[in-house]
């Protein structure tokens, strides 16, 4: 990967390399041309402005880096970097002017998280209110190809049982398991979360760092059930900003998720939450207003 970032970049003549925090590849890149980085962070659940998450997570700055550095080599050390970016909510570890990084200076710039899902031909349904609260259902691309779909079991059984409108977006995941969906449990394969997310009530996930994030653009509530890697602590940061709960999948059965589906969708707190936290985005710096930012900063 990384020699293939390098001659891509050669080829184009790059005067900047972007990378986020947990691919290498682009800070070797940088430094391979001579040219300056940019860092952005791309997650949710940490950044590496949270000294608890660098302390325990070391391998961002190791010896594999260096190595690999020398076997290509590429002169030690870092390029120098414009600025880092997180993306997050303040109300939820991000920034809310800038700061700089205590490890080297380097500026830390608060940039909005805006979602994109790619392009789909949208069914008409996605254009019209539903007559009763809709909820999305998702685990993402990851989770069924690695652990199946028993997490999405329970979860539709639950729903099934109630008098919601359900979009079960799980992609290409083999559904057999599941049976006959319920009357109100629409399957709609792969579909841009954004193209109904905003018509949605809530969303059930799996705690993807662009699965939570999505949500918080639109001001919509979550329930998660966090699978592996990053999902628990995007699941906490959910539960902790009040915009959603948490539920252990080993833990999960019909009664429990209707139960949390039921709060959310009947205690105004959580809606409300999520609504503070979309118009808390909504004031942060574009994406373009970055890049903007970036070129002055280049000269």
């Amino acid at each position: 990967m990384t020699e293939g970032t390098i001659e891509a970049g050669r080829a184009f003549g790059a005067d900047l390399v972007v990378f986020t925090s947990d691919h290498a590849a682009g800070r070797i890149t940088a430094q391979a041309f001579g040219v300056p980085g940019l860092e952005v962070g791309n997650r949710v659940s940490w950044s590496l402005r949270d000294a608890d998450f660098r302390e325990n997570h070391n391998s961002f700055d190791g010896e594999l880096e260096r190595g690999l550095q020398r076997e290509l080599g590429i002169a030690d050390g870092d390029p120098r970097l414009v600025a880092r970016i997180d993306p997050r909510p303040a109300s939820m570890g991000g920034l809310k002017a800038d700061e700089p990084d205590p490890r080297d200076g380097v500026p830390w710039w608060p940039m909005r998280f805006v979602p994109f899902n790619g392009g789909a031909v949208l069914p008409p349904w996605t254009m019209q209110a539903p007559p009763r609260p809709r909820v999305c259902v998702t685990l993402g691309t990851v989770v069924p190809a690695i652990s199946g779909t028993t997490n999405l079991e329970v979860v539709v059984e639950a729903l099934g049982g109630m008098d919601l409108d359900v979009v079960l977006a799980a992609g290409t995941a083999d559904l057999t398991a599941l049976g006959t969906l319920p009357e109100n449990v629409r399957s709609v394969g792969f579909l841009p979360l954004s193209a109904f997310l905003p018509s949605c009530s809530l969303i059930v996930h799996h705690g993807g760092s662009g699965t939570t994030a999505a949500p918080l653009h639109y001001g919509v509530p979550q329930l998660v059930l966090p699978a592996f890697a990053d999902n628990p602590l995007s699941a906490k940061r959910v539960a902790d900003r009040g915009v959603g709960l948490s539920l252990d999948p080993a833990t999960a059965d019909v009664e429990t998720v209707r139960e949390m589906v039921r709060r959310l969708l009947e205690e105004p707190r959580f809606s409300s939450a999520a609504a503070e936290v979309a118009e808390e985005m909504a004031g942060q710096p574009s994406p373009s207003e970055v890049v903007a930012r970036v070129a002055d900063a280049l000269g």
